[in-house]
């Protein structure tokens, strides 16, 4: 770590870091090594180290001032790193991990957040609510730098619900700071945890338009859903991509209760939400319920130009509801984009998105298997995961399916089959080809 200190203090090199990532492990380190009766000895390694350093770059360091190698005190250690990480010119990124470490208490804090006076881009926040305090009580006296992207993950050691509202209104008096810059904010939990304070205290941010839920599946989820759908309504105006993901994280067992009552939840929340102007809707389907991400859909279907759908297997009739859940294309505002899967390839599914969005510009699907009429049982061969590939006749009458197929009206001009489990030595040409020729306006096929 000294040795990556002293490169930081060389002008060069400080000027080309974009993205810092910083645990304080090291006070712990330091903390422990400084409380031995042997602490000499520590300073004689420092000294070593430093010997070494100049004999290796002693051109450089006969031209630029030498970093202080040795340390009496973790504080000092401390102070050097202060002056070096609040003056790395073009960083943009920065990346703080903080939890756990108990017995080093307040002592990073000013640390961690002596980057926070340059002129960040992104900041990412992964850290308990406890030590969450002490960095936001470090810098009370001086504003934060226009932060464009937050990125909170949070934990919280004690789960005492009861002692954190101080703590979430510094937090969301933090993120209210930045209404004149932020877009993108992002919050995840590692444990369920009642955040509807958090969202219920920040203000109103007029250029946030994208915003990031993790929620997990076990109660109280992100809390009482009159936080988040406050917060969400607020915005209804501003945001334009909405990010949602169920999460797992802390080790609670995922039972089916807890399926069903995340699904209670998003249901009561979402249904609730009014967002006039979003554009995109991002859903991972890993962990949530496929009918509460169908009523999202529903929610904002009327506004979306572009849909992520992915995460587990959809058949054919969720691909129904799912089309379904849109108004008819000639309405001014359709969806142009659409991310699904992973699916069952067939001709009638093939039918269904051309039917259902004849304006649709660009398709991504990722492919499970093929077959050559919908309701057909995929076969496969291979003994294994790594080395299964579907059996080469159903995808040959697939590709004799499509060729008397054309869809003269569809407007899709990037169509994207992203699959492992088709043959590997059939030639891809051949699904190029086929799709060419029955999408007229098609221009590329991956």
């Amino acid at each position: 770590m000294i040795w990556t200190l002293a490169r930081l203090k060389d002008p060069p090199v400080a000027k080309r870091v974009r993205i810092l990532h910083l645990y304080p492990h090291f006070v712990k380190d330091a903390l422990d090594t400084m409380d031995l009766s042997s602490s000499q000895s520590l300073l004689s390694k420092f000294g070593e180290l430093a010997g070494l350093i100049r004999d290796q770059k002693k051109l450089i360091l006969k031209q630029k001032p030498r970093l202080p190698l040795k340390f009496k005190t973790c504080r000092d250690l401390m102070q050097v790193m202060m002056e070096i990480f609040s003056g790395l010119p073009n960083l943009t990124d920065y990346h703080i991990l903080w939890c756990g470490l108990p017995s080093v208490g307040s002592d990073p804090a000013l640390v961690l957040s002596s980057p926070l006076r340059l002129n960040l881009r992104c900041l990412r926040l992964e850290i308990s609510l406890e030590k969450l305090q002490y960095v936001l009580s470090s810098f009370h006296n001086q504003s934060l730098p226009e932060l464009e992207e937050l990125d909170l993950f949070i934990r919280v050691e004690h789960l005492n619900a009861d002692r954190y509202d101080n703590i979430l209104l510094m937090l969301a008096h933090m993120i209210s700071s930045l209404h004149s810059s932020l877009r993108k904010l992002t919050v995840q939990l590692w444990e369920p945890f009642d955040l509807s304070l958090l969202f219920a205290a920040i203000s109103y941010l007029p250029l946030l338009d994208k915003l990031s839920l993790s929620i997990p599946m076990s109660f109280p989820n992100l809390g009482n859903p009159d936080g988040l759908i406050g917060f969400l309504n607020a915005h209804s105006n501003t945001l334009r991509t909405l990010s949602i993901r169920a999460s797992e994280l802390g080790g609670r067992s995922l039972m089916m209760h807890n399926e069903l009552q995340l699904g209670a939840w998003m249901d009561q929340t979402f249904s609730k939400v009014h967002l006039a102007c979003i554009t995109k809707l991002e859903i991972s389907l890993y962990l949530v319920p496929f009918e509460s991400a169908l009523i999202c859909v529903r929610t904002f279907s009327n506004t979306l130009t572009s849909l992520v759908f992915t995460g587990s297997h959809l058949a054919y009739e969720d691909l129904d509801l799912l089309t379904a859940a849109f108004p008819p294309s000639c309405q001014k505002q359709a969806l142009h984009h659409a991310r699904i899967g992973p699916v069952t390839l067939s001709p009638q599914l093939i039918d269904l998105f051309a039917e259902r969005f004849p304006e649709m510009d660009k398709l991504e699907l990722l492919v499970k298997s093929i077959v050559p009429s919908e309701g057909d049982v995929p076969l496969f061969c291979g003994r294994s995961n790594s080395d299964r590939d579907q059996d080469e006749g159903q995808v040959r009458r697939f590709i004799e399916e499509m060729k008397h197929r054309h869809y003269s009206d569809w407007k899709l001009r990037y169509l994207d089959l992203s699959s492992g489990s088709y043959p590997r030595l059939m030639n891809e040409e051949q699904f190029k080809s086929v799709f060419m020729q029955s999408i007229p306006a098609l221009r590329t096929f991956v």
